[in-house]
């Protein structure tokens, strides 16, 4: 049970990830919102993902109180995100698996109708994927550390705190409230825009950088408090 609260993380945070690749390698002029419609379906199953790691959590800090449990399912759970974000790098495994999901969804919640999709290739291997784009990086990594910490610290540091489980959870809504504004007001407009306009590479490659360096991060704190 306790390993599966950690590969339902690491699910949520790649699915979270990869409907940026699937919007960038995807799409078909003739029914744009219906496609969107799917990749929405499938985004939100990000959401029961962490129903699912949620309740694991509660029960094993509150019920079995064991500090070191929730501390490896923790640390499991980042170390997981890292290797389920590395395949997104390959553009054969991305543009593969973004047809496949929305081919799927199509059949079952759609109108079955075929989608255009267009191979668009990557930067060139001469040019710098973060050239240019060190503000948009810098945004990525804090919304997405923020947003990491606040859902998945917050057992392990109420074993410290075991009476202010009520302030700790208000605290860790409020992060999470500045990380998620952070990703709709100046990530979302970002790669979306860069997109529409013909590219979008970059900006996803970016994200999908700065994600893995959160996870990294979130597993050397926890080593460290340890």
């Amino acid at each position: 049970m306790f390993i599966i609260a950690s590969i339902a993380y690491a699910f949520s945070i790649f699915i979270d990830v990869s409907v940026y690749h699937f919007k960038y390698y995807i799409q078909d002029n003739k029914n744009t919102r219906h496609l969107l419609s799917l990749i929405n379906i499938f985004q939100y199953c990000s959401r029961g993902f962490i129903l699912i790691f949620i309740p694991i959590m509660a029960y094993t800090t509150e019920s079995i109180k064991n500090k070191n449990e929730v501390w490896m399912i923790t640390i499991l759970a980042h170390f997981l995100v890292i290797l389920f974000l590395l395949p997104l790098y390959s553009f054969k495994f991305t543009s593969s698996f973004s047809l496949k999901i929305i081919q799927l969804l199509n059949l079952l919640f759609g109108k079955s109708k075929p989608i255009v999709y267009e191979n668009m290739k990557g930067y060139s291997s001469n040019e710098e994927v973060l050239s240019g784009k060190w503000k948009l990086f810098i945004t990525n990594y804090i919304a997405g550390f923020l947003f990491s910490i606040s859902i998945t610290f917050l057992y392990y540091v109420s074993f410290s705190y075991p009476q202010k489980a009520l302030i700790l959870s208000s605290m860790t809504q409020v992060i999470n409230m500045f990380g998620s504004i952070m990703l709709i007001l100046f990530i979302d407009p970002k790669i979306m825009g860069a997109i529409d306009d013909g590219g979008g590479y970059k900006e996803i490659q970016i994200l999908t950088s700065s994600r893995i360096l959160v996870h990294i991060t979130l597993v050397l704190i926890l080593v460290f408090i340890r």
